[in-house]
């Protein structure tokens, strides 16, 4: 009787130990890809490009889901003339939710409208500040004072 038993708890330990290991090397990788985005460790190219990416034309709830803030002087002079391409553009695009957001809204963004946000940010030398929700728009307003900037340059 106690060789069943003995027999029988090593097994049931052996069985828990293997699917364990077996359990946390399948979903590792999955688990990487749960990680949250952050602004850092994008550039407003690759900002754009995601947000437009996801965006899906059916889809009620098109937002991104981001943590933690946008880094300071995250525009680059680089990307400036990328931003001024498209800051006329009126293609939809998904809208910027913060982790902690406790709404969620059903208005869709413009792709103009975070380059407007962008290049407003790199040219006054501010954070970029989108709060718990933004879904930009294309203005004609701040595209005439960006382009009256970008003469001046």
């Amino acid at each position: 009787m106690r060789k069943i038993i003995l027999s029988l708890t090593i097994l049931l330990i052996l069985l828990g130990g293997s699917y364990l290991f077996y359990d946390f090397k399948i979903n590792k990788p999955q688990m990487e890809n749960l990680k949250p985005l952050k602004p850092k460790d994008l550039d407003p190219k690759s900002f754009i490009a995601l947000f437009t990416e996801r965006y899906k034309e059916n889809s009620k709830l098109n937002a991104v889901t981001m943590t933690g803030e946008f880094p300071d002087n995250w525009v680059k002079p680089k990307d400036v003339e990328y931003l001024i391409s498209i800051m006329y553009s009126k293609q939809k695009c998904c809208g910027y939710m913060n982790i902690f957001s406790s709404s969620m809204l059903t208005d869709n963004a413009e792709v103009g409208g975070y380059a407007i946000i962008f290049l407003n940010s790199y040219i006054s030398k501010t954070q970029i500040n989108l709060g718990l929700n933004s879904n930009p728009k294309t203005d004609i307003k701040s595209i005439k004072k960006i382009e009256k900037w970008h003469q001046q340059i």
